[in-house]
């Protein structure tokens, strides 16, 4: 069982502990940051019986990075960064000169923020497999944000590392149009408006418990209430990573490093 974990490695700060009311002690970026710049694993290791009890198989080469994370409801493993900036700054550049606890064999996904020429974030991208720039062309500063970092991930596709863009449905522009503006790079989604999406990824969605209100919600929506799939984000989101799965097979230039990174432009 693949194992995948999402690396909030914002140089600006973390936001997942706040959404989430998370105290996540000595774990998180820091810790893993830490841990890279080491010989030897800073704690214990956990055994394979442990990750077991969690629903976790197979993971003596998974636990480098899952040390460090924490479980969210809905069973995604996050290793949260912190919210003052510098703290988080020193953590990200100290990852971006030691990625291997990355590579772990298994997938990692890295949300760098705005991946700005020159910073931190920047440079982790160049350790990526594939690499999504989320990004609006339709407001007027994201378009020029998206012109500045277009050279950026112009250059990481000459290195041999797929990048595309995920853009936000608010844009009016066609793809070709966007693609144009970002010397090239294809669009491989459009993401949703979608408000009940949204606060499911911070933690404020909660589906109804008593069964009056899950019969209500279901004659409202006709859809299961414990289901995701009719939520239109997260729908966008699994065709992402299945498309990055899909590139997983093709083979890439360089050899495969097992992280996907998310960048926003």
């Amino acid at each position: 069982m693949t194992v995948p974990v999402l690396v909030e490695a914002d140089a600006s700060g973390g936001d997942i502990s706040a959404w989430r009311g998370l105290d996540t002690g000595q774990t998180g970026l820091v810790s893993l940051a830490a841990a890279s710049r080491m010989s030897v694993p800073v704690q214990t290791p956990i055994t394979a019986d442990a990750w077991a009890e969690t629903g976790v198989v197979n993971a003596s080469a998974a636990d480098a990075t899952l040390r460090h994370a924490v479980e969210v409801p809905g069973g995604l493993r996050v290793v949260t960064a912190p919210a003052d900036p510098l703290e988080a700054g020193r953590a990200v550049a100290m990852l971006a000169h030691n990625p291997s606890l990355l590579r772990a064999g298994h997938v990692t996904v890295l949300d760098v923020g705005r991946a700005v020429p020159g910073s931190a974030g920047a440079a982790l991208l160049r350790h990526a497999d594939v690499v999504i720039a989320l990004t609006d062309p339709g407001e007027v500063g994201n378009a020029a944000r998206l012109r500045a970092c277009a050279p950026v991930l112009a250059s990481l596709r000459e290195e041999g590392i797929r990048v595309g863009l995920a853009v936000a449905a608010s844009c009016p522009h066609p793809d070709h149009e966007v693609s144009q503006i970002a010397s090239g790079l294809p669009v491989w989604g459009r993401i949703p408006h979608d408000p009940t999406g949204a606060a499911l990824v911070r933690g404020e969605h909660h589906p109804p418990t008593r069964v009056r209100d899950r019969v209500a919600a279901w004659r409202s929506q006709r859809r299961d209430p414990d289901s995701l799939e009719w939520m239109p984000l997260i729908k966008a989101a699994k065709a992402l990573a299945e498309l990055c799965d899909d590139f997983s097979w093709i083979g890439l230039d360089s050899k495969p490093q097992r992280a996907v990174e998310v960048s926003a432009a």
